[in-house]
């Protein structure tokens, strides 16, 4: 079955079974419905969710319950015969919570008339979470001074430098309507949701349901609106600037540059046919023209000449200068975001549901290096496509199931020029030309790199949800995914004569003969992959492993006791192959003699074997138990596991090291890892302080072990003193802190919240690849426990709204103790150990405000968003022997022996604009709502 499911070709999968995670994405509105004289329970009443098909009838009990509600706001309705009808407004509903809502009805002849309405208030203490979850509404989103979802993220309490509780990257799963949107190849989004698209935002930090794989730190679900019974719709636009005059950092940012950042979208919802089929489309284009700039000052096909030692340095280079001096963003960035949503509704009791979305971006990381030859520097591009279907059949008021599934869809590639072979390409000597006597940048050369990858995922997920009693709830169901990997690396290599020498000539007149034409002076070419002279420039694979899940659980609702309990199987088929002989690992260039004497054909029929399947069992444990009518305690322990990320699976997957001396030729991927593994708890407490404010209290630990990492012995190869690395399950960590969150909802024109999270995060190594590169550097890898590189001990987080009738303001602000770095110059030997200071604090202030105007019964509101509004340079880096990115003491050497700048001055080179945080950012702009 896995072999075939591997086989089957994509379209006939896509077509026959739709393949992909999706989890619940409802709620359950439960309660009570008594006699509002007697307090005997009322039977057979009948409860609706107005404006849907959902409802329910209560028992002999006076007990109701209505499952599959999906996150938004209600009204209840509750209904008998010789009673008056009660509706209660206002009702919040959220993913896999319980929203409890009581009636008392009274007779009519009591004459309180036709119907009685009720605004709902929504709790301040959520009495049936079991783990910590932030689940953030549309409306607090608009609120906040934020563009991208991302921003939500970082203000909960736990994230830290954007690692969710002391983990790695890439342990995070993100999902869309419950489908996960995460690459499997290194854990990031495939798309990027629209903030303005999204219903309800749930973070779940804490030890999450067994119902919920494949991440050891955090799920985050973004359930995303659906069309409406009436056409609604908003179209944005805004402009803005990176404006910091008094910085002596940042260049090019001293005067407002108004089309540096545009943005222009429009979201639109509506039925098409009216309680049958409904809509919701949602568009944005975006320009983000960056804070880092350089100048062209140098074309990549620019030489330097360098004369020789016994030249004076004011004299010994000569260098070419063909650059027009134009100002060129070097972080840029421009994205297309298009969303489509169908809801049909065809019987009742049935629903279908299609999500399309598309994101594409091109950008380009900063460099400084490429400060002055900003053409030579690579552009990246990445398409994102989803394609979600799902199936919701309620079979009856007690029990549903759900049928989804999806293709996604994830490109990246990163080029200077698109064409392999387009004759722009310059010799690699180009980039490492620039003088060396003192610090400079690059003064002509192209990045000769070619990358491609892809990851095309299918999958099928059903999940069935069923109240068997009362007091249980029970879902259980089972998750098929098949993702096919491609990677495509290659690097140019020069043309060879029949000499064996490259075509590099600098013309007769010492410089480049084709210098006023812009045509560089040698073309590069494409690396042939059966040349074994070439193939160790190009790396090049193709993948399609095979997952599967399943997990039963049951929540169980005690009148004081709520709990969670499950238990989750992971299956993976890696679909690789590892070395049957480690000690002769390149299957193009053989060390044992036995090896040599055979052809290359025969060599492929021993020389691999294939990796092993992996299963484990995942149990999880979740208890909530209220201690007051406004208070609950919380407790939550699993087991989570992870897959490694598909990219440390199949580095190098041929295991091509070529030759090299006495030294480590690289790491290769295993694509027999084992899954990663937590064991996390967290104990908490919730409580009321009064009727808008509440505090929240937890105490987390997680014990990290098997993580990929390097920290074995080197593999040495046959016949010499060459060694290599492979990725195994050797890092391990082990995270304990504290988080205090302090709520006051809205109420009196103003809501705040303020969380505190104090945090130790300690590991052998903070990237996979550390042990070996510490062994590369003649370093001693660390034989205990160090702060990881996002170990800040202190972090908090602050926001505040003010609403008024027709305007308001909200402020974020941050700040953060510092995060480690590691020394490399003390008077204290045992200050030089990993991570052992710490860099300066930071702190930041964001600031949105908004007016509205009533233009002949449509909403348009005028508002600004200032980001870094005190205009804080934080230092995010720093030099490793000074701790502060103001000085190093390589600057006070220079600046000492009176070096020359040739290329740039020192200050240019030393005040790094990537060692300080985002400069203060304008953006001006206005909504119309319609």
């Amino acid at each position: 079955m896995i072999k075939f499911l591997r086989l089957v070709p994509f379209s006939f999968l896509f077509l026959l079974i739709f393949l992909q995670q999706n989890f619940a994405q409802t709620g359950k509105i439960a309660g009570r419905i008594v006699d509002g004289s007697t307090g005997e329970p009322l039977p057979l009443v009948n409860v609706i969710v107005q404006e849907t098909s959902l409802g329910a009838a209560t028992d002999l009990d006076g007990y109701y319950s209505i499952l599959n509600i999906g996150p938004g706001t209600y009204s209840i309705k509750a209904s008998a015969i010789g009673y008056n009808s009660v509706t209660v407004e206002n009702v919040r509903v959220s993913i896999d919570l319980t929203s409890e809502i009581d009636f008392q009805l009274y007779e009519t002849s009591l004459e309180l008339g036709q119907e009685i309405v009720i605004i709902a208030e929504k709790p301040l203490v959520t009495k049936d979470l079991t783990a910590s979850t932030a689940l953030i509404g549309a409306d607090e989103i608009q609120a906040l001074p934020i563009t991208e979802f991302q921003e939500v993220l970082q203000l909960q309490a736990g994230v830290v430098g954007g690692n969710v509780r002391g983990g790695r990257s890439g342990e995070v799963v993100y999902a869309i309507d419950g489908v996960p949107v995460t690459d499997v190849y290194d854990g990031s989004t495939v798309v990027d949701v629209n903030a303005s698209a999204i219903q309800e935002l749930q973070f779940i930090s804490g030890a999450f349901n067994a119902e919920y794989g494949r991440a050891l730190s955090a799920y985050v679900n973004l359930a995303t609106k659906e069309g409406q019974s009436k056409f609604t719709g908003t179209v944005t636009a805004y402009t803005g600037s990176y404006y910091q005059p008094e910085s002596d950092v940042f260049n090019h940012i001293d005067k407002i540059e108004p089309a540096s950042i545009y943005n222009f979208e429009a979201n639109l919802s509506g039925p098409i046919i009216r309680d049958l089929l409904s809509f919701y489309a949602n568009g944005r284009l975006v320009h983000f023209g960056g804070w880092f700039y350089g100048e062209r000052r140098y074309n990549p096909w620019d030489i330097t000449i360098n004369r020789g030692p016994t030249e004076p340095i004011e004299t010994r280079y000569d260098i070419q200068q063909s650059g027009d001096g134009e100002v060129v963003p070097l972080n840029s960035n421009d994205k297309i975001y298009l969303q489509g949503k169908l809801t049909f509704n065809p019987v009742s009791g049935i629903k279908i549901g299609f999500n399309y979305i598309y994101d594409m971006i091109e950008y380009q990381d900063y460099d400084q290096s490429y400060t002055y030859n900003p053409d030579g520097m690579p552009h990246k591009f990445r398409w994102g496509l989803t394609n979600i279907l799902s199936l919701t059949h309620t079979l009856s008021a007690n029990t549903f199931y759900q049928l989804s599934g999806s293709y996604f869809f994830k490109k990246f590639r990163q080029y200077v020029y698109e064409d392999y072979n387009d004759p722009r390409y310059t010799h690699t000597a180009l980039l490492g030309q620039q003088p060396t006597e003192a610090p400079s940048f690059k003064t002509g050369g192209t990045d000769n790199q070619h990358f491609k990858r892809t990851t095309d995922s299918y999958g099928l997920k059903f999940d069935l949800t069923s109240q068997l009693t009362r007091i249980h709830q029970v879902k259980t169901g089972f998750n098929i995914s098949r993702n096919a990997v491609t990677f495509d690396n290659v690097y140019l290599l020069q043309y060879i004569d029949s000499n064996g020498n490259g075509q590099f000539d600098p013309g007769e007149d010492g410089i480049s003969e084709p210098k006023d034409s812009g045509i560089p002076f040698v073309n590069m070419r494409v690396p042939d992959p059966n040349d074994p002279n070439d193939n160790l420039a190009i790396d090049i694979y193709q993948h399609t492993p095979v997952e599967v899940s399943a997990y039963l659980q049951d929540k169980i609702e005690l009148e004081d006791l709520i709990i969670n309990v499950g238990l989750r199987f992971d299956y993976f088929d890696p679909d690789g192959k590892v070395l049957s002989d480690p000690n002769d690992p390149d299957i193009y260039r053989p060390r044992k003699p036995e090896n040599i004497a055979k052809t290359l054909e025969e060599r492929k029929s021993y020389w691999y074997k294939d990796a092993t399947t992996k299963t484990q069992l995942s149990p999880r444990l979740g208890v909530a138990f209220p201690i007051t009518d406004r208070g609950v305690i919380h407790f939550s322990y699993g087991h989570f596991f992870q897959i490694p990320n598909y990219e440390f699976l199949y580095q190098n997957p041929e295991y091509k090291f070529g030759y090299g001396g006495a030294t480590n030729l690289g790491i290769a991927g295993n694509p027999d890892l084992k899954p990663e593994q937590t064991i996390s708890g967290e104990v908490g407490v919730s409580q009321a302080l009064n009727d808008d404010l509440t505090i929240d209290l937890t105490g987390y630990f997680r014990d990290i072990k098997d993580l990929t990492g390097t920290r074995t012995d080197e593999i040495t190869i046959y016949g010499g003193g060459s060694t290599y690395s492979q990725f195994v399950n050797s890092d391990f960590g082990f995270v304990k802190g504290i988080v205090l969150t302090l709520n006051k909802r809205f109420s009196n024109n103003w809501s705040a919240s303020i969380n505190y999270t104090l945090q130790s995060a300690k590991g052998n190594a903070s990237d996979p690849a550390a042990t070996r590169n510490q062994l590369v550097g003649g370093e001693q890898p660390e034989i205990q426990l160090v702060s990881l590189n996002w170990d800040q001990a202190h972090t908090v987080n602050l926001t505040f709204n003010y609403a008024a009738e027709n305007w308001g303001f909200s402020v974020i602000g941050q700040y953060g103790s510092g995060f480690p770095y590691t020394p490399t110059q003390s008077i204290n030997i045992s200050k030089l150990l990993t991570n052992s200071e710490i860099k300066p604090a930071t702190y930041n202030l964001d600031l949105k405000a908004y007016y509205d105007l009533d233009l002949f019964g449509y909403k348009l509101s005028l508002f600004t968003r200032v980001y870094n509004l005190l205009g804080v340079e934080n230092q995010v880096n720093v030099y490793s022997d000074s701790g502060t990115a103001d000085f190093t003491i390589d600057e006070y050497n220079y600046r000492f022996r009176s070096t020359p700048e040739i290329v740039n001055t020192l200050d240019e080179f030393y005040r790094n604009p990537s060692f300080y945080s985002e400069p203060r950012r304008v953006e001006l702009g206005a909504s119309f709502y319609f």
